[in-house]
């Protein structure tokens, strides 16, 4: 609906499923479980331009990372904003803060849920809240504290990710505890999707991924790509064995990354992990040279970003590297073989706590353009998870070549 006020038209719309959350809910605390693309982030993001136009302040949005804060206010508020004259409002990107005639919404992080407290407000947002009630201390320590000022509007939402502390508050919203009301939606209920575009979606999606993502159902575990994580682990570092063949993979470091090198003998035991980050190029492409002639490894490189000069650099060496280019179907081809091999205990790991939190963090997930994407979640790393399946496709894709008999340069 177009809503006036003092004179301003601003094209805000919502769909049947969003008002009955946003209007036609009399709760003050709402709990909503939803399918991706439902339409939640859209919906919040006017409903918070709306209250603060209304003079209801200061509010607090809490999202998983800050990238993704003025990825939303890009794509959502600024839109509606700049209908409103320019001089009643203000974003302030590095404080993180909107301002409409003079009231006030702090976007924050959860990554750092400390730095939240010590106010009151009288709106609270949560987004994606599968995610960032991951930690518990945000929701005890920092957002049930605000609460008790001013009463505010509370609605907490977003897609299930497995169990945990945002199926226990659903749960007890489902009820109808402590005065929290409930609302579950599919990414059907959208009716700006077409069926056809979401059975597309679901074609190449496992089941219970698209129970959690499309049916917004909360699985165990649903959105671990890897299973039977723990249960891999037990290898060992070992040396070269002049009876083994042994296969590397290689991610190399852009910006914040690491550059990690992973090697597997040919029964899948890992023997070898190099993680860094921060080193000068030519020292890198020494320590990555000097572990695949330790071992003699057959080696797969990524060459996204910055790959291209190193993989040739090390192929005039004369080790036996290729290339493999990441792309959005590349990367599921060897990440749906990684997880085959710890379905089927074909492989074992190290006992490494960055290594295994990777694996358990990496998730499969419905981005906002609708297609299928395996990574870590937005904040988090995913350079051993690469260095591994590359690692493993290189085992498959030169079974049987047997071991190298080393060229020297």
């Amino acid at each position: 609906m177009i809503e006036a006020r003092a004179n301003i038209e601003i094209p805000i719309y919502y769909h049947p499923g969003q008002k009955r959350v946003f209007f036609d809910c009399q709760a003050k605390k709402r709990i909503v479980v939803k399918g991706r693309r439902w339409g939640l982030t859209r919906g919040m993001a006017n409903l918070a331009i709306e209250l603060l136009l209304d003079g209801v302040s200061p509010g607090l949005w809490v999202d998983t990372v800050n990238s993704n804060i003025d990825r939303y206010v890009e794509r959502y508020f600024f839109p509606i904003l700049r209908y409103l004259p320019p001089a009643i409002w203000m974003w302030r990107q590095q404080k993180k803060e909107l301002e409409i005639n003079g009231h006030k919404l702090d976007l924050r992080s959860a990554d750092r849920p400390e730095v939240i407290e010590g106010f009151a407000y009288r709106f609270i947002f949560l987004n994606e809240a599968g995610i960032i009630l991951r930690d518990e201390y945000l929701w005890h320590n920092t957002i049930q504290p605000m609460m008790l000022d001013y009463d505010p509007l509370v609605i907490i939402g977003g897609t299930p990710k497995g169990s945990g502390l945002f199926k226990l508050l659903a749960d007890q919203a489902q009820e109808g505890k402590n005065g929290w009301a409930y609302f579950h939606f599919t990414s059907f209920d959208n009716p700006y999707l077409t069926k056809s575009q979401i059975d597309e979606l679901m074609e190449d999606m496992p089941e219970s991924v698209a129970k959690q993502e499309i049916y917004a159902e909360f699985i165990s575990d649903a959105s671990r790509v890897f299973k039977k994580v723990e249960k891999a682990i037990g290898a060992r570092p070992e040396p070269k064995k002049s009876d083994k063949t042994y296969y590397a993979g290689i991610d190399l470091a852009r910006l914040k990354d690491y550059t990690v090198v992973i090697i597997l003998d040919q029964n899948g035991n890992q023997v070898y992990i190099d993680r860094f980050n921060l080193i000068d190029w030519a020292i890198q492409r020494e320590r990555i040279a000097q572990a695949l002639r330790d071992y003699r490894a057959y080696a797969l490189i990524d060459l996204t970003g910055v790959g291209d000069p190193i993989y040739e650099d090390l192929r005039n060496m004369g080790l036996s590297i290729e290339g493999y280019k990441l792309t959005n179907e590349t990367k599921r081809h060897i990440i749906q073989s990684l997880m085959v091999a710890f379905e089927t205990e074909r492989i074992k790991i190290f006992d490494d706590k960055i290594l295994v939190n990777e694996l358990n963090n990496f998730e499969c997930e419905i981005t906002e353009s609708g297609s299928i994407r395996y990574s870590a979640p937005e904040g988090y790393h995913d350079d051993c998870v690469i260095a591994l399946a590359l690692a493993n496709y290189a085992r498959q894709k030169y079974a049987g070549l047997g071991p190298i008999i080393w060229r020297p340069e």
